[in-house]
């Protein structure tokens, strides 16, 4: 039996050895990313201020191109390019400007006939109902899938109008009433 026991010592002291040796190469492996990621972190905040620095460059001879004072030609030509990027865009966002204008004035005016309230008795009574933005009425929606029905409250089911054949055979021929 001693020798079993022997053998089964051996074994546990090999395994042992090989464990220990595999969390140290992990160790020494975890250690060296550690610094790889150190060191690139360090570059990666160099690289960012090598490039603000190029920009606030580039933004003072700008300023100076501005006042006549860069007389270089391949800068001067980079100067005047981005005077003509800069009237571009102007020029874009004033045609857009009239886009937009010529929308609103393009909008046909609807000639109503009655003008009246749709519902006098109603109005007189309620007060004006205040008017939600989409935002608001998605934040509401989205609380109210979040939280549930509550347990005293139906679901609130409202009856289809009633719609006389007359008016629907006027619609728009997809079995909505006309008005619709």
């Amino acid at each position: 039996m001693s020798s079993n026991w022997e053998q089964i010592k051996d074994f546990c002291a090999r395994l042992f050895r090989r464990g220990r040796h595999g969390v140290e190469t992990l160790s020494e492996s975890l250690d060296r990313q550690a610094r790889i990621q150190r060191l690139a972190g360090q570059a990666r905040a160099l690289v960012r201020e090598r490039n603000n620095l190029v920009t606030t460059i580039g933004k003072k001879v700008y300023a100076l191109h501005n006042r006549g004072k860069v007389k270089n030609r391949d800068v001067l030509g980079d100067c005047l390019r981005i005077d003509q990027i800069r009237a571009e865009i102007e020029d874009l966002k004033r045609k857009i400007e009239e886009i937009r204008l010529a929308a609103v004035e393009d909008m046909p005016e609807m000639d109503l006939e009655d003008e009246s309230l749709l519902d006098e008795e109603e109005s007189a009574s309620e007060a004006p109902a205040e008017t939600e933005t989409f935002e608001e009425e998605a934040e509401e929606m989205t609380q109210e899938e979040a939280e549930g029905p509550a347990p005293e409250e139906a679901p609130c089911v409202e009856p289809a109008p009633e719609v006389d054949e007359a008016e629907s055979s006027k619609g728009d021929g997809a079995g909505e009433p006309a008005g619709l």
